[in-house]
């Protein structure tokens, strides 16, 4: 019950995560986040600390700091799970701008880069673990051209990846 009352507050979101940039757009509406896809951490006694993402994150250099994008890897797309899921998280809360309820949109997630010959089961549980673990209450993984937030609807998209 309480995530239907935390949906009443939340928009449906789209993603779009590349090494470059990562995108976050809400459906019908002209909200939109775009941000480098940078965390800076710093050790501190207590442990590890987000200290900035983004652009100001890029720019940080200190010997307690690390500034590393976790969407960038030879291999694989996600490099650093809990960085991503940070970042992912900042994003969204930074859309919904709410202090008191916490979002829980529904979100369709589009990896950009990296997806010759599709994702396997690994990269699609990836996906859709960052996307849960940032607040999402429903991910749908879309593969395919860019998505116009404007004139499609979360539940087309849904439709439409369902129907194939």
């Amino acid at each position: 019950m309480f995530t239907f009352i935390r949906s009443l507050f939340s928009n449906d979101l789209l993603v779009e995560l590349s090494e470059n940039k990562v995108s976050i757009k809400a459906f019908t509406s002209d909200m939109s986040f775009e941000e480098e896809p940078y965390i800076a951490i710093e050790n501190t006694k207590k442990g590890e600390v987000v200290k900035a993402i983004g652009k100001n994150a890029k720019s940080l250099s200190a010997p307690n700091i690390r500034v590393l994008n976790p969407f960038k890897h030879n291999r694989s797309f996600v490099a650093d799970f809990m960085c991503a899921e940070k970042i992912l998280q900042h994003g969204i809360y930074t859309m919904h701008n709410s202090p008191i309820i916490r979002p829980s949109p529904r979100v369709n997630i589009h990896q950009l880069e990296k997806t010759d010959g599709g994702l396997t089961d690994i990269e699609e549980r990836v996906l859709r673990e960052l996307a849960m673990g940032a607040g999402a209450r429903e991910v749908v993984i879309y593969l395919g051209c860019k998505i116009n937030t404007n004139v499609e609807g979360f539940d087309t998209v849904k439709a439409r990846i369902s129907a194939t």
